[in-house]
């Protein structure tokens, strides 16, 4: 099968524990993309004022599929967006407070300008919250946010973090919280996904799934890999997605997603 669209996940896939690439490597791959009209996704549930940052020697060069679906970008066009709206993200606040998992409003929403904590926030969340996302503003309540809201983003700790997503998926409707780590879910409107995400990229160039080949580790790489024509998964990736995967690589640490693609290019 002859794939044109490859779309990885960020962290712990296609990133090393350092949030770091061979650069110079992913250059000489995306050399040989551009001559046979391939294309790479940044598919992550990072924000996309982020995923710019880590891509931005090659951001007018690959397609960025943000926020876990919610935000699709190609050579600076906005392909699509899904809103998850002021109101409904107060509401899921609201509702994630009563949470007695929920420790010191660990929790931000993440905009097209940038990402909102509450005054409330400790520092430490913060801290490792910016380390994903860009433009930190601090806020007291989401009535001061003058931006578009793409997602909620909540810390738990990691013993609980499967029985919390069972938690606000069952209380809330309109809304899909999906883990994306072993302490984080992201809570975007119902229906978004990396797959959703990957589906109205491959509309825009008039493909259909069966042209892409995906990379992943954790939940939310899950329907992305259902969706592909071929889904691979890192050695490291959880056993949910390795159970699925069509192929396993090596892991995230030695650049396996960056070999895997050089080999697909040799036979190609």
């Amino acid at each position: 099968m002859t794939y044109k669209i490859f779309a990885s996940d960020m962290d712990g896939t296609f990133l090393d524990s350092e949030r770091g690439y061979d650069k110079a490597r992913f250059a000489e791959i995306l050399k040989e993309f551009d001559k046979r009209g391939l294309i790479f996704c940044a598919a992550s549930g990072r924000q996309m004022l982020a995923l710019e940052e880590v891509f931005a020697d090659f951001r007018d060069q690959i397609a960025f599929c943000a926020e876990n679906g919610a935000l699709v970008k190609y050579k600076g066009e906005i392909l699509y967006s899904s809103e998850l709206g002021a109101e409904k993200s107060k509401q899921l606040i609201g509702l994630l407070q009563k949470n007695p998992h929920l420790a010191e409003d660990r929790m931000l929403v993440s905009g097209l300008k940038g990402f909102y904590c509450l005054e409330s926030s400790p520092q430490d969340f913060r801290d490792f919250a910016s380390l994903y996302y860009e433009n930190l503003q601090v806020v007291s309540s989401t009535e001061e946010i003058d931006d578009v809201f793409l997602k909620v983003c909540v810390e738990f700790p990691p013993d609980e973090i499967r029985a919390c997503e069972d938690w606000i998926n069952a209380r809330m409707s309109g809304i899909r919280a999906t883990t994306t780590g072993f302490k984080s879910i992201d809570i975007m409107s119902e229906g978004v996904s990396k797959a959703s995400g990957l589906s109205h990229l491959l509309s825009h160039f008039d493909l259909d799934a069966s042209h892409l080949m995906a990379f992943g580790d954790q939940m939310n790489d899950l329907e992305m890999l259902k969706l592909a024509g071929h889904a691979v998964a890192v050695s490291n990736a959880v056993p949910e997605i390795l159970s699925l995967a069509d192929e396993m690589i090596g892991d995230h640490q030695n650049s396996a997603v960056l070999e895997r693609l050089e080999a697909y290019l040799k036979r190609a």
